[in-house]
């Protein structure tokens, strides 16, 4: 079922769940010394597990004037991103669909899949491959965003290597079936809802402004991995190509959250939350 719900003024945004895996903190924040983490596992108690860090593969759902849009689509099935799920969650299926399914939504009905990024923990679902048929969009009546500088350095060699089947099972397709649209800076998908850059993660990293009815929230994609980080801005996680630029959009971000009273959506964290203050530290709290 749908993991959180939220209503920003008249948009309406599900919080779903495709899969979930626990990374070493070793790995993924190679320079933040094991100690660092005990006041976080402490106060995010649900967001490790001993000293790994328990990444969601989120995905989320948003409704706003007659538009349904899809931000990313998780890790994806045994089908449509085969390496990338055996890799990351030991080849189990991801449940995106079923979440849809569960909050009465089909493929059919997604008018939009917005592309934090290009990451192929965001993609997974892109597409359907047939045995015996021809490549199709999974979501057939969408118009797939992406930004075009991710969209040019996922292409390059060295980045391909990375994850050698990626592009061909989840991305390059995209183009040639007519449903890609590329981004250049700021871009409303409806007058509620604004695609900002957030780069550094990767170079066209994107985040969703949303504002409405007087109130506003941060889609955030992988601007932040975990609410340690609201706190802990310059600490960087292993997968930032651009780990200064990372630490730059992080603490962009948190000063206007937290100037603007914004809800945020950490997309590797269940749930939503808003910039606290706490001993003159800024920390993420969980609202729903």
């Amino acid at each position: 079922m749908p993991e959180a719900r939220l209503t920003v003024g008249n948009v309406e945004i599900l919080s779903l769940n495709d899969n979930e895996s626990a990374l070493p903190l070793s790995d993924v924040f190679p320079e933040v010394p094991a100690e660092a983490w005990a006041p976080y596992q402490e106060r995010y108690p649900s967001g490790f597990r001993g000293d790994h860090l328990v990444a969601h593969f989120e995905c989320y759902l948003i409704r706003s004037q007659g538009q349904t849009i899809l931000v990313d689509t998780g890790i994806g099935g045994a089908a449509t991103n085969p390496n990338s799920v055996q890799a990351m969650v030991g080849g189990v299926e991801g449940r995106l669909l079923q979440e849809l399914e569960a909050a009465g939504v089909s493929p059919a009905d997604i008018d939009t899949i917005f592309f934090s990024h290009l990451h192929f923990d965001h993609v997974g679902w892109n597409l359907t491959h047939e045995p015996d048929g021809p490549t199709r969009a999974t979501f057939p009546n969408a118009r797939y965003v992406a930004h075009r500088a991710d969209w040019e350095v996922f292409q390059r060699p060295e980045v391909r290597d990375l994850f050698p089947p990626h592009w061909d099972q989840t991305l390059g397709p995209l183009q040639s079936l007519g449903v890609l649209d590329l981004l250049d800076g700021e871009h409303a998908l409806t007058s509620e809802i604004t695609a900002i850059p957030t780069p550094g993660h990767t170079p066209g990293s994107m985040s969703l402004a949303i504002v409405s009815g007087g109130q506003r929230a941060y889609i955030l994609g992988d601007v932040f991995h975990g609410p340690a980080q609201v706190t802990e801005t310059a600490w960087r996680f292993s997968f930032d190509m651009d780990g200064d630029q990372g630490a730059a959009t992080r603490a962009d971000i948190i000063q206007r959250a937290e100037a603007e009273d914004a809800i945020m959506a950490i997309c590797h964290h269940g749930g939503f939350g808003r910039v606290v203050r706490a001993e003159g530290r800024r920390y993420w709290q969980l609202v729903s």
